[in-house]
């Protein structure tokens, strides 16, 4: 019963979009949201048509506002909050110039081993990137788990996740990531290095085979040298 109210219900909420157009600029493509129903925002979920307050600045205000980019509802707020750094901001509205990205999480909710909290440094026990800095806390790193609708595991030879690191190779050095992991065949196939911000140790692409990880190392500037 209840599951043919809700289905209804959704058939409804279709056909009242279509008669009434959307609101903010949107076009109908946002009734295909960047992110899995229950994950980020939806065709039910308030905020699936963006923010309806002022926090986050303009650039957070129109990257939660794209249809193209999804979110967790705790890596929203973080958004709202101030908390992701600017440049990673701009990163992704670039990247959803092409693609509908999904990101789960920026900071709040992030772990590395469960249990653990993280804190400014990794945890020992998540490969020999324990003890490194943790750009998750710091607001400087985001995970992106689906593009274009399908998830990252699995699919790093797909067309759309591979363009999607050509996407990020565009980027000039200087605002591009220089911590970009992701599955190892999606790393492998693109064939970008260090120079240009790709983690290559084997170990942190086994533990990336989930999802595309985009960080900045450093407060300010970047260690690319391509």
């Amino acid at each position: 019963m209840k599951a043919k109210f809700f289905a209804a219900l959704l058939c409804l909420c279709v056909v009242l979009a279509a008669a009434c157009g959307t609101p903010d600029g949107l076009d109908r493509e946002a009734l295909n949201p960047a992110c899995p129903p229950g994950l980020g925002r939806g065709l039910l979920d308030d905020g699936f048509l963006g923010p309806d307050d002022e926090r986050g600045g303009p650039a957070v205000r129109k990257l939660l506002r794209n249809p193209d980019f999804g979110a967790s509802s705790e890596a929203a707020e973080d958004l709202r909050g101030g908390v992701v750094d600017p440049r990673l901001v701009e990163t992704l509205r670039t990247v959803t110039e092409r693609h509908r990205i999904c990101v789960d999480v920026f900071k709040e909710g992030h772990f590395f081993v469960q249990g653990v909290e993280d804190g400014p440094r990794i945890p020992d026990g998540y490969g020999e990137a324990g003890g490194l800095p943790n750009t998750h806390f710091f607001g400087r790193a985001a995970d992106i788990r689906y593009v274009d609708g399908e998830p990252v595991e699995g699919n790093g030879l797909s067309p759309e996740v591979l363009d999607v690191g050509r996407v990020l190779a565009d980027i000039p050095g200087q605002n591009r990531p220089d911590q970009i992991i992701g599955p190892g065949d999606w790393t492998r196939e693109l064939g970008f290095g260090y120079e240009e911000g790709w983690i290559l140790y084997k170990d942190q692409l086994d533990l990336h085979n989930k999802h595309l990880h985009l960080g900045y190392i450093r407060e300010n500037g970047t260690r690319n040298t391509r």
